[in-house]
């Protein structure tokens, strides 16, 4: 039973309300400092530059880049790996050798992108989006794989 429900004071009601979305807002900044945040910051940095189908190498070493002083060591692609598959349970894809979040995971990225308070992200990348050397290119052939749209 929705504690709403037997309530019936209005200003109870209200009080209730403000302090559910106080408490959410919490949750969202405290999502904001885990390493869960850091990554999907990078991924969400990478695309932003262009990458549509980031490498978790690539997220590694930008990571790594902007995160690493933060850490007593370096944080491996493997370590990234990881936290990309188990804790924000997105997909990886191996393609030409390397693995890489395929373009399938988007909307689940926009999903934590707004869950983890770090916004929407971009609007959309296509297939003709400059990809970095190291980045494989998306098969041209596969229907599933036409513009790569965030926003569906």
């Amino acid at each position: 039973m929705p504690l709403l429900s037997i309530i019936e004071d209005e200003k109870t009601k209200n009080d209730i309300r403000e302090l559910i979305r106080t408490y959410n807002q919490q949750m969202i900044a405290d999502r904001g400092l885990d390493i869960e945040a850091q990554v999907l910051d990078t991924i969400k940095d990478l695309n932003a530059s262009g990458i549509s189908m980031p490498s978790v190498k690539e997220i590694a070493n930008s990571f790594n880049e902007s995160h690493g002083e933060e850490y007593d060591h370096k944080i491996t692609a493997k370590y990234i790996g990881n936290v990309i598959r188990t804790k924000l349970s997105l997909k990886t894809k191996k393609v030409s050798g390397v693995f890489v979040i395929p373009v399938s995971e988007y909307p689940k990225l926009k999903h934590l992108y707004e869950r983890y308070g770090l916004g929407e992200g971009p609007e959309h990348t296509t297939p003709a989006s400059p990809q970095s050397p190291s980045s494989p290119q998306p098969p041209q052939d596969s229907p599933s794989q036409e513009p790569y749209l965030l926003d569906e």
